[in-house]
């Protein structure tokens, strides 16, 4: 016997012994598979209905509200499980991630050959799933809430971008990087607004490199763009195997975007010279691409379907739009992407949401093919004329690639289209009967990641556009202006990113964060500090999404139990108490005092952050959530979770024909336990993910409400 099945083994004989009951039905030869189900459902039907009555109406949908969901106790959750195991038991799914290859849920079946020694094909994986669940109904396996200390305790473990230790080694990054600057610019590899002077001295050129490091415009002419000059601006410091996948996404047409600035974040010591071994491995994690993502690049799948737009068709979330421009899910929210060097990025994240996009060749980083074409006025005044006849937008998110990519000039076209679409839907209304008035706009959005990427493009220039927009829009009763930006990590929070924020805010713009929730950004504590350290430069923590995708970010991918775990584990020591629900309604309208604002609720409550985010995921139909529960198993592993619907919002009413959304997870609770060990971390502080099979989508927070302006 293999050491694999010796170890399978083991494991089967500990469920054997901890389940004599369960095992007696196992081995029960006068039952079929068919018949075992039955007898089981029985079984635990009679169990769960007289000793957990609530969990009997969550589980039949009787009570399924918020508050039946966290009345349940940890081993009613083990009884829900296992009851929808067998309602699924052999059921086929396609999976996405096999590129539609069929998988059959049959835990109970392959429980069963285990438990009479014959063949299965399952794995350790699989086995480990179901022994953990078996424990949690018997209540070996208990859900242990770690203390307020004990989460301050893994806080502490992940060092901040404003530690004077990290500004100490990123500023030696800075300079080493500055040198090979100079090299560059002196072999003639600049632009005729970087050169130097034949007789300029290196302490010239040293001054003249060192001021220029603050313009975005070099930050963009200077970024790296292939896995040699990478490799050489990070000092040699790679990994061979991240050179290789590297050199292999190259050649593979997966783009390398890395501005100077940025690639000074990543620190290049040996490990055993660190603060921080594995402080900067969020960043690396989304910087440097998996194998997964080289061997799937060419054949990935879009996730989010309804972002695929075919003019005067409906999209999967059933609306029909005009072009590509517009992207939509919901009936009161709009995407809009601009044809402008919005469509291109600071940098490529190796968890976009458009490497789709970038595998066809639709985005690409040559930034001077990006700027706007003839034809674009014409297309800005078709959506807006769809913005103003839609009789149920409200919000309009500019985004793309990244709305602060645009230069001011044409940001501020866009935002003054916005402003005249706003003032004739207003005029219109009021010639409309009352009751067929369409809703005001009351929020405008810019989706960003350059305070992270490229903070020198907050310019002064650009703040006083942004300002000037917001003072209109409150004419016109447009009460929220959002910059949404992508913090992944303390790490991220720099002196130039809290001055980027600082200045945003100063032009009346709140700042939201959307935490990407990877696998190095999932460690304990990891997203409690990013909180903290964010609350502190006062940017408000919006979303915190699983990573999405299928085979191509199975590297990234967290799982949705671990999400869970998260919420209820370490995000609740700062929940906002209800007494401040109406005060935190102000915050947005009024951002040049939000640093004060958030300060004054911790303090208050003594809690060290706002928890104003929502753990979710966007699902591959439409909208998001983080209601789901776990109906089935593969033979790997790998859990499969019918998600339903955030009944908090409205949605398109496609949902209706639509029901369940089911994932099939893109790995094992097991396998992601084994990614952050070999990141240092210890698994026995995670041991309750196991038993997180079901979970519940958190209420907005009022603080994105906001003060709506009446006309």
């Amino acid at each position: 016997m293999d050491k694999k099945r010796e170890n399978i083994a083991r494991l089967v004989l500990k469920m054997v012994e901890e389940n004599p009951v369960i095992t007696s039905y196992m081995r029960d030869d006068s039952l079929t598979d068919e018949a075992l189900v039955a007898t089981l459902k029985r079984h635990y039907q009679e169990i769960i209905q007289r000793d957990f009555p609530k969990a009997w109406d969550y589980y039949i949908g009787k009570k399924d509200d918020e508050s039946s969901f966290f009345s349940l106790t940890w081993r009613s959750f083990a009884f829900i499980r296992v009851l929808d195991l067998l309602d699924h038991e052999g059921e086929v799914y396609s999976d996405p991630n096999l590129k539609g290859a069929k998988v059959t849920s049959r835990p109970i079946g392959e429980l069963r050959r285990l438990f009479r020694g014959e063949e299965s094909d399952v794995n350790i994986d699989f086995v480990l799933d179901l022994l953990h669940l078996l424990r949690q109904l018997n209540g070996i396996d208990t859900q242990d809430i770690p203390t307020r200390s004990q989460v301050f305790e893994w806080m502490d473990r992940h060092p901040s971008g404003l530690d004077p230790k990290v500004i100490e080694w990123r500023k030696a990054n800075k300079e080493r990087i500055i040198r090979l600057l100079i090299e560059k610019i002196g072999k003639g590899e600049g632009a005729p607004r970087y050169t130097f002077e034949d007789d300029n001295s290196l302490e010239e050129r040293w001054q003249r490199v060192n001021k220029w490091w603050d313009e975005d415009r070099f930050q963009l002419k200077f970024a790296i763009r292939d896995h040699r000059e990478l490799e050489h601006f990070l000092g040699g410091s790679l990994e061979d195997n991240t050179s290789r996948i590297m050199e292999e996404a190259e050649a593979k047409g997966i783009p390398i975007f890395v501005t100077p600035y940025f690639l000074s974040l990543i620190d290049t010591r040996p490990p055993s010279e660190r603060e921080y071994p594995f402080g900067d491995e969020a960043i690396r994690s989304y910087l440097f691409h998996s194998q997964d993502l080289v061997d799937e690049f060419g054949q990935i799948e879009a996730w989010e379907r309804e972002d695929v737009v075919e003019p005067g068709k409906p999209n999967e979330a059933g609306w029909v739009l005009p072009s590509h421009n517009i992207h939509r899910r919901y009936p009161d929210v709009a995407i809009f992407i601009p044809d402008t060097m919005g469509r291109a990025c600071g940098g490529l994240c190796s968890y976009c949401q458009r490497m789709y996009d970038f595998q066809a060749g639709r985005f690409n980083f040559d930034l001077d093919k990006l700027r706007p074409k003839r034809l674009w006025p014409e297309r800005l005044k078709e959506a807006m004329d769809y913005f103003e006849k839609d009789p149920f937008l409200e919000d309009i998110l500019i985004t793309g690639g990244d709305a602060l990519m645009s230069s001011v000039a044409s940001l501020e076209k866009i935002l003054n289209a916005v402003l005249e679409m706003v003032a004739a839907r207003h005029k219109a209304n009021l010639e409309r009967p009352v009751e067929e008035r369409y809703p005001e706009f009351k929020r405008v959005r810019l989706g960003t990641k350059l305070p992270i990427y490229l903070p020198q493009r907050i310019t002064p220039q650009l703040v006083e556009m942004l300002q000037s927009f917001r003072e209109s829009a409150l004419t016109l009763g447009i009460s929220q202006c959002i910059v949404q930006t992508h913090f992944s990590s303390a790490m991220e929070v720099t002196p130039a990113s809290t001055e980027a924020v600082k200045a945003l805010l100063g032009a009346g713009w709140a700042v939201t964060n959307q935490e990407v929730f990877t696998v190095a950004a999932s460690r304990r504590g990891h997203s409690a500090k990013l909180r903290k350290v964010l609350n502190d430069i006062g940017v408000l923590p919006y979303y915190t999404f699983t990573v999405k995708g299928f085979f191509e970010n199975r590297e990234l991918f967290a799982n949705n139990p671990r999400s869970m775990q998260e919420q209820i584990e370490e995000k609740s020591i700062g929940r906002v108490d209800l007494r401040y629900h109406s005060t935190l309604r102000a915050f947005v309208v009024d951002a040049e005092n939000m640093v004060d604002h958030i300060a004054t609720i911790r303090k208050a409550d003594q809690i060290p952050f706002l928890a104003t985010d929502r753990n979710t995921i966007n699902l591959p139909g439409v909208g998001k959530s983080n209601t789901y529960r776990t109906i089935g198993l593969t033979n790997d592993g790998r859990r499969i979770l019918k998600f339903e619907f955030d009944d908090t919002r409205p949605h398109s009413p496609i949902i209706e024909k639509m029901g369940s959304v089911i994932i099939i997870e893109s790995k094992s609770v097991a396998q992601y336990l084994r990614q952050i060990e070999k990141m240092g971390e210890d698994i026995s502080e995670y041991s309750s993910i196991w038993g997180y099979s079901a979970g519940r989508l958190e209420p907005r927070s009022p603080v994105f409400e906001g003060l709506v302006r009446q006309m």
